[in-house]
Order: structure tokens, then C-alpha cells, then sequence
């Protein structure tokens, strides 16, 4: 059903104004036309008669005395009477003596039915007696009285004109009342919708934030009322408005200066983290390595066993500060994600060799099942994720067994890591993912981890977007679950053959760091392997310790950071220039920032972030020197 469109406040009033008096105009010209007419129509039906009746009194003697002729004339003065269009004069035995009608007759195609009037001829008569004929020629009774009849049609042609110029005439009347009706209206209600529609508009420019207009008092009480009500509206509303904004005002520069003071701790905190991620690494890197060192000399059982929980116990501090440092970095968006698809196999089978070991030792069983899946992730990021999670479930699933499985959904890939363990109740399953939190470990046993591990893979995943899954119930067991995207297959690049572990003897290497503890415990390392070292704290020793025309290094290994110009790159390219080779080399740094991080990767040169492990820093020499 469709709707008529609503009439605004000015189409209202004018309609409420014009339509009583156009009804009550209508009502009275309807009556007094219609009176009217009857009247016209009664007057030309009395016209009618009284012309038949006069035709009947006049043809009475001719009816009589048989004169058709005169009967005749008298029909056809008949006639000339106005809107007379027949006459006919009948004898009483129904016999026609005279008839006359107008030219028109009979009337035309579509014209009104005529109006009949019938009028007997009244008379006496004359009574002839005849004594030859004795009763014969006597008239019948019922003749003495009727002689006969007279008919007279007449046209409404001139009663239709009539009507028709009745009607137009209060068409008119109706059309002039109507006209007045609306002009007036249209005065009216302009003189009430107009101050109406301006409040209106001076509303609506409130609504788009201009307080300072006022409406004009005009009009009649009530208008004026209304108009000084919003007026004082108004002017509470720019007061509210100026209030509001000045508090916007006071809100906004305070949040300016606390967004300053946000950003000004963001890089007191950026700065604290890259000064604690290199001073704070720099000694770890050389007491792991004075470890390692030490632990390769022979010594008694009660010294042995010394060394062995010194080791221990570095390498537990070495993993808190990781951890303390990769949770900082990640809190303050200081790392970066590098995404690119590859296969998933390689990298499990690495996690697979990692903890095989240590399962073993525990006697528990890791189980990995294979899988030809490729996904798009940083293979970085995505393998320390796993490494926390098969990490924290040995340490909660003693004597059982760990599942490192992938599965295919759809367009993502989703890897599980399943265990027998005690499980982790639902109230307790929030809480697992925060620093610091062990359900079963109040004595804080470092055996069973620092609680860092999952707030980690919580934080990379968010990272990586990667979405987290945790399934479990107390005695059942947990498990993980990480997805990704699937990718599509690629080819990976060939390997040369694994270079078999051999002694680093007499391997020349050109070592440079300006922390005087790790040069030394780098050394010590480095000569405990067997092989020749150079070593320096900066860049201008190491040069004048090497000769351009003496037998370049097999291998250089220097920090990022080095006292005096440049960095560790920039001395590889001077030191590679000026033997006129491509010396293999490999960096030590304890800078984890992005932008040092992209740099070294893009030279092409292998980056090993301290407190480095002795024996990946043993496989990359083997393995360059070798090359």
C-alpha cells in the first residue's frame, strides 16, 4: 500500500483553514442549485399544461364541426409557442384531425425524452334532432361530455441550457469560493508556519554545533513563548558547549602530555633493552664459554662435578635472560616478524633432535610424526614457539609420552603437541599464560622451568597472529595447538653434504671484541679447540697484527660493536679488501634490535646472538671453514 507524503506544517494549516469553508460553500451552492432547478423544472411543466389546456378550449367547435383546417392552423400556431416541437388534436372516436410538429421532430439522436401533456376537449354539444330518423342520430352518452383530445410535446432543450447555466454558475461560485478560501488560508497560516518553520531551522542549526543562533520574537503569544523557550534552550546549551569543550580541551593536552610521556619511556625503554640485551649478554656470552672451556681440562670427581653445576647454572641464567629479554622486546613491538612460506618437516625434525636427548634422560618418549606440509610463518618465531611448548611438556608429563604432530584444515595448518601428563584444570588455564605463573612448582624448583616459557609462545603467536588452542582436564593430559596458513610446495635449495666433526686445528681466526671478558674467554675457547687466534679489542690492532702481505685468516669472528669508526661489517669489508678474498666470517653480538639484525642478514654473513652456546658456535666455524 502506498503512502501519501506528509504535508508539512504550512500545507496543514492551509488545509485546516480552506476545508470548512470550501465544505460549507459547497453545501449551501448545492442546495439553493438544486432548489433552483426544481423551481424551472415545475414552471415549464405548468407552462405545458396551461398551453394544452388553452389548445382544448380552442378546438373545441372545430372538433365539433369536423373543421380539420381550422384544427390545423390552430396546431400550427401551437407550434410557434417556445420549445412546442408537436400538436395533435384527436376526434373522440380517436381520429386524427390535426397534427403538427416542428422540423426537428422527430427529436435528434441523444436529445432528452419530450414532455407529454394530454388535455380532453370538454363540451356540451349540439343535439340535432331528426324525426326521419327517430333515436337513430342521437350521440352516445359518454360523447356528450369528451369531443376529443389535444397532445403537446415539449423540448427540454431550453430547461437542459438552464441547468447547464445553473451548474456552470455555481461551478464558478464554487471556483471563486475556493480561490478566496486558499489566498486566505495561505495568509493565515503563513503568519503561523513561517515563525514556526524558523524556529524549526534555528533548531536544526543547534543540532550541527551553532549555539549562537537566536530565533526572533514575533508572532502571537504563544509564538512568542515558544520562540523566547528556545532562546533560553540556547543559550543553556552554549554554555553547556563551551563547558564541554573546554573540558575536551584540558582532556586533549593531557592526553597529549601523557602520550609524550608514553613515548619518551618507550625509548628510555628501547634504549634500557638494547643496553641490556648488550651489556647484560656480554657477560653471560664469557662465562658460558669459561665453562666450556674449563669443562674440557681434566679434573678430579669433586672438581668435575663442580664444573658440571657451574655449567648448569649458567646455562639457567643464560635461559632467564633470554627469556627476561625476548618478553621485553616483545612488550615493546622491538620485534619483527619475518614471514615466508617453507616446509615444516626440517624444522621438526630439528626440535625432534634437540630434545631427544633430554627425553631420554627423563625417560620419557618424543614421538614426531612426519609430515610433508608447507605454511607460511617465520620459521624463527615459529620454532622457538614449539621448542617452550615440547619444552614445558616434558617438564610436566614425567616418565610419559609427547606427541609432535601436524594435521591439514581446510586452508590452515594446525600443529599439536600432545602429552600424558597430569593436565591443567579450566579456572587454571588463563593463568598459565602469564609471566612467571607454575601450577605445581611453589618452591620455585628450577628443574621444572622459570614460568616463562608459555607467556612467550602466547606473545609470539599474537605476533605472528597465529591463533593458540589449549585442550585439557586434570589426569587427562594437555594439548597445544598452534595454526597457520598452508602454503604451497616450493623447491628448497641444495645442501651440500654435512661436513663430518673434526678438531678446528690450526684453523687461523681473527677475533675482535672490545668486552675484555669475552675476548678472553673467546680465546681461551677457541685455543682449547685448536686453533691459531688473532685476536684484538678494536679495529686498528687487528689490522696492524695482520699484514697486507702475510697469509690472510681462515675465518673471521668479530661483535657487531667495536671500539672506534664502524661496526663489525664494515671491518669484515675492510679486512676482505685488503687480502683480496672472501674471507668467511661470522658475527658475535649481543645487539638483538631489528635494524642490526636485517643489516647483518642482508650482508649474507651468519649472526650468532650472545651468550652463544660453544657447540653451535663450534658447528658454523666447522662448517665455514670447511666451505
Amino acid at each position: 500500500m502506498t503512502r501519501l507524503p506528509r504535508l508539512d506544517i504550512h500545507a496543514r494549516i492551509a488545509l485546516i483553514a480552506v476545508l470548512p469553508s470550501l465544505v460549507l460553500a459547497l453545501v449551501l451552492i448545492a442546495y439553493f442549485t438544486s432548489s433552483r432547478l426544481a423551481d424551472i423544472e415545475s414552471a415549464h411543466t405548468q407552462r405545458g399544461k396551461a398551453l394544452a389546456r388553452q389548445l382544448a378550449a380552442a378546438s373545441e367547435y372545430g372538433v365539433f364541426s369536423g373543421n380539420r383546417e381550422s384544427l390545423r392552423k390552430l396546431s400550427n400556431a401551437m407550434l410557434l409557442e417556445k420549445d412546442i416541437i408537436r400538436v395533435s388534436i384527436t376526434s373522440p372516436l380517436q381520429e386524427i384531425l390535426a397534427d403538427s410538429s416542428s422540423p426537428d421532430y422527430p427529436r435528434r439522436p441523444g436529445a432528452a425524452a419530450p414532455l407529454r401533456f394530454r388535455e380532453p376537449i370538454q363540451g356540451a354539444g349540439v343535439n340535432i334532432e331528426d324525426t326521419f330518423l327517430g333515436g337513430a342520430g342521437e350521440l352516445p352518452p359518454d360523447m356528450t361530455s369528451a369531443r376529443g383530445e389535444v397532445l403537446v410535446e415539449m423540448s427540454r432543450d431550453s430547461l437542459r441550457l438552464e441547468e447547464q447555466r445553473l451548474l456552470q454558475n455555481a461551478f464558478l461560485m464554487v471556483g471563486a469560493v475556493l480561490i478566496g478560501s486558499v489566498g486566505l488560508a495561505l495568509r493565515m497560516s503563513g503568519g503561523i508556519s513561517e515563525p514556526i518553520l524558523r524556529i524549526a531551522d534555528i533548531v536544526h542549526s543547534f543540532g550541527q554545533g551553532n549555539f549562537a543562533a537566536r530565533v526572533p520574537i514575533e508572532g502571537g503569544k504563544t509564538l512568542r513563548t515558544l520562540a523566547e523557550g528556545v532562546n533560553d534552550m540556547a543559550d543553556k546549551m552554549e554554555a553547556a558547549q563551551s563547558n564541554l569543550q573546554r573540558q575536551i580541551d584540558e582532556a586533549t593536552r593531557e592526553l597529549l602530555e601523557k602520550k609524550d610521556e608514553a613515548e619518551r619511556a618507550n625509548r628510555a625503554k628501547t634504549r634500557f633493552l638494547a643496553a641490556a640485551s648488550h651489556d647484560l649478554r656480554q657477560p653471560m656470552h664469557a662465562l658460558g664459554l669459561f665453562v666450556a672451556e674449563l669443562g674440557q681440562k681434566p679434573h678430579a670427581p669433586d672438581t668435575r662435578r663442580l664444573v658440571e653445576q657451574i655449567a648448569v647454572s649458567a646455562e639457567t641464567m643464560e635461559n632467564l635472560l633470554d627469556s627476561l629479554l625476548d618478553i621485553s622486546r616483545l612488550d615493546a613491538g622491538a620485534l619483527d616478524r619475518q614471514i615466508k612460506p617453507f616446509p615444516l618437516q626440517p624444522l621438526l625434525e630439528r626440535i625432534e633432535v634437540d630434545y631427544r636427548r633430554e627425553a631420554g634422560l627423563r625417560g620419557q618418549r618424543l614421538r614426531l610424526r612426519p609430515t610433508s606440509l608447507w605454511v607460511s610463518s617465520d620459521p624463527l618465531l615459529l620454532e622457538r614457539i614449539l621448542h617452550n611448548l615440547i619444552s614445558n611438556a616434558l617438564r610436566y608429563a614425567p616418565g610419559g609420552t609427547i606427541l609432535l604432530a601436524c594435521r591439514k584444515r581446510g586452508r590452515q595448518v594446525r600443529i599439536e603437541v600432545r602429552d600424558n601428563g597430569p593436565g591443567i584444570a579450566a579456572e587454571a588455564q588463563q593463568a598459565i599464560f602469564q609471566e612467571f605463573v607454575q601450577l605445581d612448582n611453589p618452591e620455585r624448583n628450577r628443574a621444572k622451568g622459570l614460568g616463562l616459557g608459555l607467556a612467550i609462545v602466547r606473545r609470539l603467536t599474537d605476533l605472528l597472529e597465529h591463533p593458540l588452542y589449549l585442550k585439557s582436564s586434570p589426569g587427562l593430559g594437555a594439548l597445544f595447538a598452534v595454526e597457520l596458513p598452508a602454503a604451497a610446495p616450493g623447491t628448497l635449495p641444495e645442501h651440500s653434504q654435512p661436513v663430518p666433526v673434526q678438531a678446528l686445528a690450526r684453523v687461523h681466526v681473527a677475533l675482535v671484541d672490545d668486552d675484555e671478558l669475552a675476548l678472553a674467554s673467546t680465546i681461551g675457547l677457541l685455543e682449547s679447540w685448536g686453533c691459531q687466534v688473532g685476536a684484538a679489542d678494536n679495529e686498528a690492532t687487528l689490522l696492524a697484527a695482520l699484514p697486507p702481505d702475510g697469509d690472510a685468516p681462515d675465518i673471521i669472528v668479530c661483535d657487531y660493536q667495536i671500539s672506534g669508526h664502524g661496526n663489525g661489517l664494515q671491518l669484515i669489508e675492510r679486512l676482505r679488501a685488503q687480502f683480496g678474498k672472501p674471507i668467511p666470517a661470522v658475527i658475535l653480538s649481543g645487539d638483538t634490535s631489528p635494524a642490526t639484525t636485517a643489516a647483518i642478514q642482508q650482508a649474507g654473513i651468519p649472526l650468532l646472538h650472545k651468550p652463544v652456546r660453544p657447540a653451535k658456535l663450534r658447528a658454523l666455524l666447522q662448517r665455514k671453514t670447511q666451505v
